[in-house]
């Protein structure tokens, strides 16, 4: 009997000691987490140097560009005893590939078709992770009319803040003369400019065009390659 009663004891004990410790658990407060830190995105990659800032003036006469677009090719040469500096910055970022998927996202008709605007990118881009040089131009107007096919750049009310936006003259347009800096023009792909300029308008607005001509890619072509260059 008095051995019935100790084992009775004896469990009754072990319940008052896990009761005791599962009331602990329970009044224990809770681990609070730890503190996570703000993800901080990677710093933008810089694109590879351009070949063309170290070119001579003489060499960059030589160099031609291809505006690849969904409309055609427009082939350029470029006016660097005039305009250096917006030539070498026009082809570096074209080697670059800045303007790659980009569109003429302005067509004025009987004026200009522009493009090299990067709010155009697709949201794919890769641009979109790369860290351009997009430092504004010290204007170099010269005297070189501004006539059908002349390239030229644009820029806001400051003459010295031309950057990406590039345009292409469809006639005369001497009130752009002096004002803006030429720095190229079209030698085959008229036929394209022609083209592009004809694209339809969206209604009730001047120059935002309804259908988007995309510039696949602008392809430098360096000196040794200058042959051929409006073959698709």
């Amino acid at each position: 009997m008095v051995w019935r009663v100790a084992g009775w004891m004896l469990i009754l004990g072990s319940l008052l000691v896990f009761g005791e410790q599962a009331i602990a658990q329970q009044r224990r407060p809770a681990a609070r987490p730890a503190p996570t830190r703000p993800t901080v995105p990677p710093e933008p990659a810089a694109p590879k140097p351009s070949r063309a800032e170290k070119l001579s003036v003489e060499e960059l006469k030589q160099v031609r560009a291809v505006i690849e677009s969904s409309a055609g090719n427009i082939v350029l040469e470029f006016f660097p005893e005039v305009a250096p500096n917006h030539v070498r910055n026009f082809l570096r970022l074209a080697e670059q590939g800045f303007y790659d998927r980009t569109e003429f996202n302005r067509i004025a008709r009987d004026f200009v078709i522009q493009g090299g605007d990067p709010a155009k990118w697709p949201a794919d881009s890769p641009n979109r992770r790369l860290r351009f040089d997009t430092s504004p131009l010290k204007a170099e107007f010269n005297e070189t009319p501004h006539d059908k096919g002349i390239l030229s750049m644009a820029h806001g009310s400051n003459p010295d803040s031309a950057t990406t936006h590039y345009f292409i003259c469809l006639r005369r347009l001497e009130s752009l003369d002096g004002k803006y800096t030429v720095f190229g023009r079209v030698i085959e792909g008229l036929d394209v400019v022609d083209k592009i300029a004809e694209t339809p308008i969206e209604p009730g607005t001047a120059d935002k065009p309804a259908e988007r001509v995309e510039v696949r890619t602008i392809r430098v072509i360096y000196p040794s390659t200058v042959t051929n260059a409006a073959k698709p």
